[in-house]
């Protein structure tokens, strides 16, 4: 492959810097065994974290939502002889923490899990939305887990690299269905234009929060780490193929195949399970959106005259 230099920064604007990486270009998908697949994410993953590492001196956080992204980003960075504090931010009843827990005490890693009551949400909701100047629901549930992690992040003596697994599911399909068998051309040009329409539109500065980082995290923001938002890691996987992202283990249709078999052989064999669940992006895996909703239920519950004719805590 012919990548561009290996980089430390935390994340870049790869549409801005590739603006014609909307334009489609299926034929370059061409790698369609996913352990070869596999092979080139391993590599690219330790590079990435060898350039960060070396940058950003230190003791690593990892932002373990119990997914495989960032399980998987764990695990290279143990094997690479780092040891990152983990954090996992969960609401109470969710279902997030028992994969996050497993993955860290396999890992042998330090674990704060961080579970916040019906109350924390919405205090942190206000501070989320204080500093963001909005309250769309996605941006405000995407922001709450970080500010949640501060207080442990300032504790972590001579703080280096908070990694997270964000920028996944773009480049690699995750969450994603095809309509066309994987082998098909058609299958092959319906993933290239479904990756680089997402990787475009997220991938941008110029977004509802274009400084979402800096207003949320303010001197932590320089550290936050997206490991697979960089332009090389877009060179690595637009060639990667549907066969390669898409197939089946034990009987079960997966998603991101190559990043799952990479995840799997970097976990100890008692933890390499984990590759395989399946999991929702945080802002509804953790549980935010339902407390949010039940907060919100409760506070019209309370307005002059709300229960008159029917109670909005139950209601449709």
């Amino acid at each position: 492959m012919n990548l561009t230099a290996q980089t430390f920064e935390p994340l870049e604007y790869v549409s801005d810097i590739l603006p014609g990486m909307k334009a489609p270009n299926p034929d370059i998908r061409t790698i369609t065994d996913p352990q070869v697949a596999a092979e080139h994410i391993e590599a690219e993953t330790a590079s990435r974290l060898d350039a960060l590492f070396e940058h950003f001196t230190g003791t690593p956080a990892v932002l373990l939502s119990g997914g495989v992204d960032s399980i998987y980003v764990a695990a290279v960075a143990v094997r690479l002889g780092a040891r990152p504090q983990a954090i996992t931010i969960i609401t109470n009843g969710e279902s997030d923490a028992p994969n996050a827990t497993a993955a860290a005490a396999a890992l042998g890693l330090t674990h704060d899990v961080i579970r916040l009551e019906v109350e924390d949400v919405v205090s942190l909701a206000r501070v989320v939305m204080n500093r963001l100047g909005t309250s769309e629901l996605w941006e405000v549930t995407a922001g709450i887990p970080l500010v949640a992690a501060l207080p442990t992040l300032s504790r972590i003596t001579n703080l280096g690299a908070i990694l997270t697994g964000s920028g996944a599911d773009a480049i690699f399909g995750g969450g994603r269905k095809l309509t066309h068998p994987v082998e098909s051309a058609e299958a092959r040009a319906e993933l290239d234009g479904l990756i680089r329409a997402e990787s475009s539109a997220n991938f941008r500065y110029d977004r509802l929060v274009p400084d979402f980082y800096p207003d949320l995290l303010r001197g932590f923001a320089d550290r936050l780490v997206h490991v697979f938002q960089t332009v090389r890691w877009w060179q690595v996987a637009e060639q990667f193929a549907p066969p390669a992202l898409f197939g089946e283990h034990n009987g079960a249709v997966v998603d991101k195949l190559a990043l799952r078999l990479a995840c799997s052989k970097a976990l100890p064999d008692s933890a390499r399970r984990l590759a395989w669940t399946a999991k929702a992006p945080i802002q509804r895996s953790s549980g935010l959106m339902p407390t949010l909703a039940t907060a919100a239920r409760e506070f019209a519950a309370n307005l002059p005259g709300a229960t008159t004719y029917t109670d909005p805590r139950t209601e449709d």
